[in-house]
């Protein structure tokens, strides 16, 4: 579990690195630990996919930071290397924030020392500042005025460590832009990816604010039915895999249906399945059959049989008619 969070220390940039001894092998699914669910390499590879590469959104010029275009004269063998390198800039600025659970609370008293009561008029916090210690290792402990020694909470070992070794972006106190009526004006115009990159800068992935800010940010995105709008961003991947791991992604599935994105939808039907292996048996996860894996889960599993029914038959007859069309 160390090695996992302190590879995620400073998570908010574009690159991250999960290490973890089970992240290059199938992990025990049976236990529903979120960060175990999320490295899992099929959950991963499904994520990755059902995000989409989309150039023209994910190098859409920033809106504060306007730059004029550049233009190369190049051989086919050059473009070839431009297009390649895009790419690897896409998928890395596609690349996931971490999933975790939420974390527990620190209560831990190292020493009781009654005879110093009186002493202190505030509490006292010493904090190591080795710079070779990462942020979750770091040792910060409180004196407290009665004489208690114990380990720092988290909001205090936060605080330190952003006075000592500052994150850029981060703030000391958390921005209004998360609180109410704030945060819910932000919703309500559809700065989804804005509040997202936002939380990913101020909050640890395992923080409860963290935690409150997402989930809230996925429900209005589902409530709105404006998946879209995070599509081809690092943010779709664990919205996602919060529907899944609810067991509500049939909003999701019928977006993706009427956007002509079956194979999405059906690798959502899978991504269910893995993160709750309890519901489809083993064989029926590795179903090729996009539309059957479809209809299994609609007469299965689904709380709006109705409306993915109509969307999957929609679907199916205007592929038929392109079919005819095409044999025109």
């Amino acid at each position: 579990m160390n090695t996992i969070l302190r590879k995620y220390t400073g998570y908010s940039k574009n690159v991250y690195v999960l290490i973890n001894k089970y992240s290059t092998q199938n992990v025990n699914l049976t236990k529903k630990k979120l960060e175990t669910l999320f490295i899992n390499k099929d959950v991963q590879k499904i994520l990755k996919k059902i995000t989409g590469v989309d150039h023209e959104k994910i190098f859409a010029p920033s809106k504060t930071e306007l730059e004029p275009p550049k233009y190369e004269f190049a051989t086919e063998k050059r473009l070839k290397q431009l297009q390649a390198l895009a790419t690897a800039k896409a998928f890395q600025k596609l690349q996931m924030p971490p999933v975790m659970d939420v974390r527990e609370p620190i209560n831990e008293v190292l020493a009781k020392d009654p005879e110093l009561q009186g002493y202190l008029q505030y509490k006292t916090v010493f904090t190591d500042i080795s710079t070779e210690v990462s942020s979750r290792d770091r040792m910060i402990t409180v004196r407290e005025v009665d004489g208690t020694l114990r380990k720092a909470s988290w909001e205090e070992r936060e605080r330190m460590n952003q006075i000592f070794f500052p994150i850029p972006g981060r703030s000391l106190e958390t921005p209004k832009l998360f609180e109410s009526p704030h945060l819910e004006r932000l919703l309500d115009e559809g700065s989804y990816e804005f509040v997202l990159d936002c939380a990913c800068v101020q909050f640890e992935p395992d923080a409860p604010e963290y935690h409150r800010v997402t989930n809230q940010t996925y429900e209005h995105i589902q409530e709105k039915k404006k998946f879209d709008l995070l599509r081809s961003t690092r943010h779709f991947g664990p919205m996602a895999f919060y529907f899944a791991f609810k067991k509500s992604i049939d909003p999701l599935l019928i977006d993706m249906i009427s956007r002509q994105l079956v194979s999405d939808a059906s690798d959502t039907v899978r991504l269910l399945y893995l993160i709750h292996p309890e519901l489809q048996a083993e064989k029926s996860v590795h179903e090729t059959d996009e539309i059957e894996t479809l209809q299994n889960y609609i007469r299965n599993h689904s709380s709006q049989k109705d409306e993915l029914e109509l969307a999957l038959q929609t679907f199916m007859e205007s592929k038929k008619s392109e079919l005819k069309e095409a044999a025109i």
